[in-house]
């Protein structure tokens, strides 16, 4: 219940920061129609009583009249400010989304907790009425329970009482659909993802070749189902509850009428009784849905507000464009649950105007030891150095400033070529820069706003290019090291002695860190460490590797070279 009262508070200050206006709208509308259903009681008593039928007939009729468009009216007030609200959501969610560092990416909870409050939006966004809803209900009520019991406590007393098992019947409701609607939306999403999967060009033409789209059809077919079966379970319960509900409410009605007549009431008053209880039946009817969507959207607000509590804001983003030296000194580092340390004792050092190579076989190490560099992990044992500081004494935000990143499974962002460049950098760049970015690339000459990706109708280009893309976005941010993780592994041959060229032309400017299982790519190399089982076994250049053919390093590249 707490964590109810907690919601609608917090939603309805939400509406006061957000959409005031609307808020108010609103609530006068709930207002006006919560007193409707009490005078229609009065004047219906008054035309059938009184001597002189014009006064209430003239008031009926407006009461009668103004009900249904002051109701619509109220639910296009409600609406628009359900919108605005879900747009302030879901930009609030993803301005923090946008601030999340790679450390907290990393953190499993993180993605689940964030996939959570993108849901929760639109719930959330729906509550800031409710409290409103719920209060005029009550007021709708209170009048109603007053009007009646003027004419007869007990029957007064007895319609105030029929309103309770629908709340009852609701609030049951809103906590099966509390359990039941996450279940719903785990299996919508997988089915979702497997959909996608059909749909778009580069995993739908790959299923299309090995004819194997049918059993992926048959996962969105099963998702599917159990999200259905789950609603069907929900709309059972839910219609069961509100059968209960309704006898419960017909039998307390019907002793409301009952006590009218044993109570004397004349045959206006209760004709009067009647005809309010029953227009305002409905509206009191919403109070046990509104009461139940507040109870349903609680626990996903809590995650929502959490998660968006969780991450502070970053200051103004900076990159540093130089940087004399980086290091792992002596670092070890193991993953939870694992039997052996990923990293034991590695000492790297790269320093500016060196290209550096780490290189082994997949599970050496090396993604780690990028990742630590980086700050995405932290070492059980060691020091991480940038210019001869502990990296550890830096905020997050302050060691990225120093790094420019290029990840293997770089990012094939689908937005304008101008977009997909300029988020290389966190500070507004120009066409000319982007332009200078792009000097030597495929796309030096396409218009800047040629829209990437087949799915918007747009250029569809191959994976190389979307490599060079990402390169260009690393050189766009200039920072002072530059990590090149597998960075031509998509690009062909000539294009890949170009970049290392350009690379080496360049590298004065900047410390360069190279993951690659290249030949062709380490000859270019001023020293490569070679990881193996978690250490540093060798290191040295090409040349001097290759002369120890019993090493680790000859007898992992000794096919290439005598390719």
């Amino acid at each position: 219940m707490l964590d109810a009262v907690r919601t609608a508070r917090d939603s309805l200050a939400d509406a006061v920061r957000i959409t005031p206006g609307r808020l108010a709208t609103y609530s006068l509308l709930q207002l006006v129609l919560a007193v409707l259903p009490g005078a229609q009681v009065v004047l219906i008593r008054d035309l059938v009583e009184a001597g002189e039928p014009w006064p209430p007939l003239l008031g009926l009729t407006l009461v009668v009249g103004a009900m249904y468009p002051l109701t619509q009216v109220s639910n296009a007030a409600g609406q628009r400010m359900m919108l605005r609200l879900r747009l302030a959501l879901r930009v609030e969610l993803a301005r923090a989304a946008s601030r999340l560092s790679p450390s907290r990416l990393a953190e499993p909870d993180v993605v689940r907790d964030l996939e959570a409050s993108q849901a929760a939006t639109h719930p959330m966004s729906d509550v800031a009425g409710k409290p409103v809803q719920v209060l005029s209900a009550a007021a709708t009520s209170v009048v109603l329970c007053v009007t009646i019991a003027s004419i007869n406590l007990v029957s007064g007393l007895l319609v105030l009482a029929a309103l309770v098992p629908t709340v009852v019947a609701f609030t049951v409701i809103s906590r099966m659909e509390a359990k039941g609607w996450p279940e719903v939306a785990g299996h919508e999403r997988k089915a979702a993802y497997a959909t996608e999967q059909l749909v778009q060009q580069r995993p739908g033409t790959e299923l299309a070749v090995l004819g194997s789209g049918w059993k992926v059809a048959e996962l969105v077919a099963g998702g599917r189902a159990k999200a259905t079966w789950v609603l069907d379970r929900m709309i059972r319960t839910a219609m069961l509850c509100e059968l209960a509900a309704a006898l419960a409410t017909v039998l307390l009605f019907g002793g409301a009428l009952v006590a009218l007549v044993l109570g004397g009431a004349s045959g206006g008053a209760a004709a009067a009784a009647v005809a309010g209880t029953i227009t305002g039946l409905n509206a009191i009817r919403q109070c046990g849905y509104a009461f139940g969507s507040i109870v349903t959207a609680a626990p996903q607000a809590a995650i929502y507000r959490r998660f968006v509590g969780s991450v502070p804001d970053s200051g103004p983003r900076v990159v540093v464009p130089s940087v004399e030296s980086v290091a792992l000194d002596n670092v070890s580092f193991s993953y939870p649950g694992a039997a052996a340390p990923t990293l034991s004792n590695v000492s790297i050092e790269a320093r500016r105007g060196e290209l550096v190579a780490l290189v082994g076989v997949n599970g050496a190490g090396k993604s780690t030891a990028i990742n630590l560099l980086v700050g995405a992990l932290r070492p059980d044992r060691g020091t991480v150095l940038i210019d001869g500081t502990d990296a550890a004494t830096m905020t997050e935000t302050e060691r990225l400033a120093h790094v420019g990143l290029l990840v293997q499974e770089f990012g094939r962002f689908e937005f304008t070529l101008r977009d997909t460049v300029a988020l290389g950098s966190p500070y507004d760049v120009t066409d000319d820069e982007v332009r200078a970015t792009l000097a030597g690339t495929f796309a030096a000459h396409h218009p800047l706003d040629t829209q990437l990706g087949q799915q918007w109708a747009g250029t569809g280009i191959s994976g190389g290019q979307w490599q060079r893309l990402a390169l260009a976005r690393t050189r766009l941010r200039n920072a002072g090291v530059w990590i090149l993780d597998e960075p031509t592994s998509a690009i062909d041959a000539e294009a890949e002695q170009e970049i290392f060229t350009d690379l080496r032309r360049t590298s004065a400017t900047r410390v360069t860190l190279v993951v690659s299982h290249r030949a062709w790519t380490l000859r270019a190399m001023d020293r490569i460490y070679v990881l193996d089982h978690g250490t540093v076994v060798q290191q040295g250049s090409y040349d001097e590797l290759m002369a120890c053919p019993d090493g680790r390093f000859a007898r992992l590249f000794a096919a290439q070279q005598q390719g």
